[in-house]
């Protein structure tokens, strides 16, 4: 039977971030090596779960690693990943291709192309197999990288709900390599930083961009075109929109035109943002008469590397006596003390604020702890689903009217059973904060009586322009 390697090193990395990433983090959320890798992922809704559905393959699980979108990933903790990857490679025995899931946008100290490194690497170990590699709709790749893949596809959607189908189309696509296709891969990029929120696959300009890149499949003959307005907040020159373009040999041109088309309309469209401060967005939630009114922190979105400790809303909610809302935030020195007093509790503490300059004032508050966790839950939902996630430590503590959900480490909105599991019933809520971008609606569109996206302070704002080319200085 083919053997076929399964390998994976995902992390999105902010650039601006004044957390780096260390290997703990790693360990935290996925790091994983041979029967580990089917037990967590086969019959799940990750990449690597749609890889392992190909059933003409014997799949050799090499290793995997990912964690939460954050700072520059450490050169001790690349230098291991790296390491154990080649190790893994080393002793799979002999391959005849090889499936990557890479992020896209990782970033290391001293190595600003990750996913370069990680190919060059592959290609070394591996020798001319075919290579077919699967990129978050964030991911930025970069020439050099592309060049290496025999087959690149990215995702389709944003928020994320087909990881598990890229996978399976990836499978596919080696197979037709092994079968006797030849198959390259280019990219053109395009200087543009977008904002999440106007990256919605939903909408447009995205869902015209998707339709135009299905037809000129079509009139071309190109295999696959994949669209990836990227990770606006990573300061690397490979940052900005990419179109990848899978052609069959001899059809290069086609594939250029292809490319150039699109990137020609992706000029032409309009991109810019515009959102309502904190104070007009509380004021607005409050007067809605369909709840629960989305509270969408945009610039403390936890999945894209943010602290998740901001206060901008939390204060606003506070100030203007916002009734049934609920905050998540993260803040690990109050979840722990929580633990330590116990439920029904009376908790007093400076909630937030805490990593850097950048994500508002800690805010202080009085209430009662209501309840407990241990942070691990198992979404069911649409973002890697089946998959299990842990928050740590958690707190939910009545203040003031507002349920306030302190978690240990900061853990993106991508599941509703980020509150169900703490007891908060999201449908039952006035309003839900949400850290995030587009992402959260993965959670709570379908019970969102109104959205309001709030251009609040952060390293992920609104607008990625606003972003200074300098270091976060740490809260001192």
């Amino acid at each position: 039977m083919t053997r076929v390697g399964i390998a994976g090193l995902w992390h999105e990395t902010n650039t601006y971030s004044s957390h780096p990433t260390h290997l703990s983090d790693f360990a935290a959320f996925e790091l994983l090596a041979g029967e580990e890798i089917l037990e967590a992922h086969s019959g799940t809704g990750s990449v690597v779960g749609g890889m392992l559905d190909a059933p003409d393959f014997e799949h050799v699980a090499i290793a995997t690693a990912g964690a939460w979108p954050s700072g520059r990933v450490t050169r001790p903790a690349l230098d291991h990943l790296l390491e154990r990857l080649r190790a893994g490679l080393d002793g799979a025995g002999p391959l005849d291709g090889l499936l990557l899931d890479l992020h896209g946008a990782m970033v290391a100290e001293g190595a600003d192309d990750v996913e370069l490194r990680t190919i060059e690497l592959a290609r070394d170990a591996v020798g001319e197999i075919p290579i077919v590699v699967v990129h978050d709709l964030h991911g930025i790749p970069s020439p050099e990288f592309v060049a290496q893949c025999d087959a690149f596809l990215g995702y389709d959607t944003y928020p994320h709900v087909d990881m598990r189908d890229r996978g399976r189309e990836a499978a596919r696509l080696l197979a037709e390599i092994l079968g006797g296709s030849r198959l390259h891969s280019l990219v053109r990029k395009i200087p543009l930083l977008v904002s999440p929120l106007a990256q919605g696959t939903d909408s447009s300009p995205m869902t015209d961009l998707e339709e135009r890149a299905r037809e000129l499949e079509q009139e071309l003959g190109i295999r696959r075109i994949s669209l990836l307005p990227g990770f606006p907040y990573s300061d690397v020159t490979r940052a900005g929109f990419s179109v990848v373009a899978v052609y069959e040999e001899g059809a290069v041109e086609a594939a250029y035109e292809a490319a150039g088309k699109l990137a020609l309309q992706v000029e032409k469209e309009s991109w810019a943002v515009e959102r309502p401060d904190p104070s007009a967005a509380v004021a607005e939630a409050i007067r809605a008469e369909e709840g629960p009114v989305i509270l969408v922190d945009v610039a403390d979105n936890i999945g894209g590397g943010s602290p998740g400790d901001g206060t901008a809303l939390l204060a606003e909610l506070l100030s203007q006596g916002a009734e049934g809302a609920v905050v998540s935030l993260a803040d690990p020195e109050v979840a722990k003390e929580a633990h330590q007093r116990g439920e029904g509790a009376v908790l007093e503490a400076e909630v937030g604020g805490k990593t850097d300059r950048l994500h508002g004032d800690p805010v202080p508050v009085r209430g009662t702890i209501r309840t407990l966790s241990d942070g691990n839950y198992r979404t069911e939902g649409t973002w890697q689903t089946g998959r299990s996630f842990a928050m740590g430590l958690t707190a939910v503590i009545d203040v003031d009217g507002v349920a306030l959900h302190v978690m240990e480490r900061p853990t993106p909105p991508f599941h509703r059973e980020q509150l169900t599991s703490v007891e908060i019933d999201p449908a039952q809520a006035s309003m839900i904060t949400a850290k995030g971008a587009l992402a959260w609606r993965a959670a709570y569109g379908d019970v969102a009586g109104q959205v309001i996206e709030v251009d609040t302070p952060g390293i992920c704002p609104v607008m990625p322009g606003v972003l200074a080319r300098s270091t976060i200085p740490m809260r001192l």
